[in-house]
């Protein structure tokens, strides 16, 4: 799998209130959607503990809506994974700053 950071980039919108994600490359490039609600769900046998997410399609770059199934969850769940690894990864500078 390539590095899933190569699959997707920030979108800026006034429109929207909120940061959206644009799939770079492969079937679903050119889609932008956003997140909603995302929680932890049920621990699973194995011990991990799989996101739950809500999400909204911005715009679908003419990708028929029959072609968004599990590999575009899948798609959507590592890049959301990989967000919330990177907030977590930067270190905490609150303590630190006067302003």
């Amino acid at each position: 799998m390539p590095n899933i950071k190569e699959s997707y980039v920030y979108v800026e919108s006034k429109k929207q209130d909120q940061t959206c994600i644009g799939i770079k490359g492969g079937k679903y490039a050119g889609v932008v959607y956003k997140y909603g609600n995302v929680s932890l769900g049920e621990e699973t046998q194995d011990g991990s503990m799989p996101f739950k997410f809500e999400f909204e399609i911005i715009d679908n770059n003419a990708v028929p809506k029959e072609d968004f199934g599990d590999d575009f969850m899948n798609l959507i769940g590592d890049i959301l994974v990989d967000i919330i690894e990177e907030q977590y990864a930067e270190p905490d500078n609150r303590e630190n700053n006067t302003n």
